[in-house]
Order: structure tokens, then C-alpha cells, then sequence
């Protein structure tokens, strides 16, 4: 998922609100996504599933 374009590293977490219907997320560094809620509530499962693991990792 690297396309060759440098990482940035974010500490604070983004921002999401609801407009027409859809779910927006605005982020630092200027990333704003807009989703329908199904994508939103899967992306959402997705990060939560990734965090876990990394937090998993650290403890042991």
C-alpha cells in the first residue's frame, strides 16, 4: 500500500461529522474522505481491528 509516496505519521485523531446522508472525515494534513455509512461502518471495524492487533503485538 506504499505507492511510493512518503508516510506521514498522525498523533491526533481526525474528525467526523454527517452531512446529506454521508459520513465525513476530516483529517490532519489536510486527508478529507467522505463515505456512505456502510463504508464508514467498515472502515471503522477496520481500524478498530487493526489497533487491537498492533496493542496485542506491544503487550507481548
Amino acid at each position: 500500500m506504499d505507492g511510493g509516496h512518503p508516510r506521514s505519521v498522525q498523533t491526533v485523531a481526525g474528525e467526523v461529522s454527517i452531512e446529506a446522508g454521508q459520513v465525513l472525515l476530516d483529517g490532519p494534513g489536510g486527508i478529507a474522505v467522505t463515505m456512505t455509512p456502510a463504508a464508514a461502518a467498515e472502515t471503522g471495524r477496520r481500524l478498530l481491528a487493526a489497533a487491537d492487533r498492533i496493542a496485542t503485538q506491544s503487550a507481548g
